[in-house]
């Protein structure tokens, strides 16, 4: 009895780690989240891997070069619930899609919604970033309007 009091708090001590680490994972402090932002690019690959799905899209510069951009998303899991695949993002193909900005300024961030060429809306969403139906619908509204960010929409006081 004595020898299980001793290894309680070791046990205790194993448990708040795994959970600080599985909430640390689960972060997503490196994503603007208050920025959303809607590019188009040519997919390059489509990484349907656990914990996260990544998307790698070639986007054109302004001077014509080509910049190679990456996007998290969710897990298989969740993907595969909402009807998306290993096959869905085609090498070859043109997504536009809407994302939240990594903070640092690099070339990426979490995907929001993915819209293909047949015009069908997706959300890979892992949560960083807001891929929701509502989230599309709004988004229709200001790419006809011309926005390409929400700071910029927001500022023009679109809804």
């Amino acid at each position: 009895m004595k020898r299980l009091f001793n290894s309680l708090p070791v046990a205790l001590a194993a448990a708040l780690l795994t959970m600080t680490v599985a909430e640390a994972h689960h972060s997503f402090a490196m994503f603007d989240r208050d920025t959303q932002m809607v590019k188009t690019g040519t997919v390059q690959r489509w990484a349907f891997n656990n914990p996260h799905s990544w998307l790698y899209l070639n986007i054109k510069n302004e001077d014509g070069t080509e910049t190679l951009w990456s996007f998290e998303g969710s897990a298989p899991t969740g993907l595969i619930q909402r009807g998306i695949t290993g096959d869905t993002f085609k090498p070859g193909t043109t997504v536009t899609f809407m994302y939240c900005p990594l903070k640092d300024g690099r070339p990426g961030g979490a995907i929001g919604w993915a819209k293909l060429e047949d015009g069908k809306y997706l959300n890979p969403a892992d949560g960083g970033c807001n891929g929701g139906e509502e989230n599309q619908k709004k988004w229709e509204e200001w790419l006809a309007k011309g926005y390409h960010s929400s700071k910029d929409a927001e500022a023009a006081g679109a809804q």
